[in-house]
């Protein structure tokens, strides 16, 4: 397979080893060059892409770890490869459809948890994962127009990955919409606990202001107070405390009863 590298334009020969280059289809006149990227099996998202150049009626894998040409019996091998791939993609965007459905029904059960991590998280993979899919299925739509015609061609079996990329792509824009939906009813929530604690916030203010204003007032060190040389002066002072108090409370109970 030394001849391979002879054969590639060197900037191919970059592409190909570079792990997170993006899907692309080359067609040159002697070879062709499939590069599918997706996401890895690994818990984190990170991009792993599978590359494959086609010379003649040749099939080779190209193996980033050692960076070599792995020659393939035929395009089954291709086939099983990509599909492989395909199915965890598939696999992921269904875990996290699982994990928006847990928020979902966490919130609507007003049971606390970190909301935002799991949104921010999910939101970044999942944009991610729809780059991944849209460019992925017109890359594959490209490849099964330029080998439709070949006999040994799997039309079907690829037809079917492209389908699935499209479909799992589908599913992914329905999730991002959906954690769009949970950010607003969550945001709508929280603004209706803050206008809550404001509105009795209001209230205490309400109530408890003119008391301060009173007893700032009788508790300034100056001469000629009122009630100042009256025995149950304290008891008068009280009792306009208590008085406004009253009023506020009622006013509160009036407005309330109107609004």
């Amino acid at each position: 397979m030394n001849h391979l590298y002879e054969l590639i334009d060197r900037f191919h020969l970059l592409d190909l080893k570079n792990p997170t280059h993006p899907s692309i289809f080359i067609e040159e006149a002697a070879y062709t060059m499939l590069i599918l990227a997706l996401p890895a099996k690994e818990k984190e998202l990170r991009v792993d892409s599978d590359a494959f150049v086609f010379e003649g009626g040749q099939y080779y894998r190209f193996d980033k770890t050692t960076h070599t040409f792995v020659a393939l019996e035929s395009i089954q091998n291709v086939y099983e490869i990509v599909d492989a791939h395909t199915n965890e993609t598939m696999k992921r965007v269904a875990t996290i459809h699982a994990s928006i459905d847990w928020m979902e029904e966490k919130l609507y059960d007003n049971t606390r948890f970190h909301f935002m991590q799991y949104w921010l998280n999910h939101k970044k993979d999942l944009a991610r994962i729809h780059r991944l899919l849209l460019l992925g299925a017109e890359v594959m739509e490209d490849f099964i127009k330029h080998y439709h015609e070949n006999e040994d061609f799997l039309v079907t079996h690829f037809s079917d990955i492209h389908e699935h990329l499209e479909r799992t792509n589908r599913s992914t824009l329905l999730a991002i919409e959906k954690l769009n939906n949970l950010y607003t009813f969550y945001t709508s929530r929280n603004n209706e606990r803050m206008n809550r604690t404001i509105y009795l916030l209001t209230i205490l203010s309400g109530v408890f202001l003119p008391l301060n204003l009173i007893v700032g007032y009788f508790g300034i060190n100056t001469q000629g107070l009122p009630f100042e040389n009256l025995a149950n002066g304290s008891f008068l002072v009280g009792g306009l405390m208590l008085l406004c108090m009253g009023l506020s409370i009622g006013i509160f109970l009036l407005f309330r009863r109107k609004f």
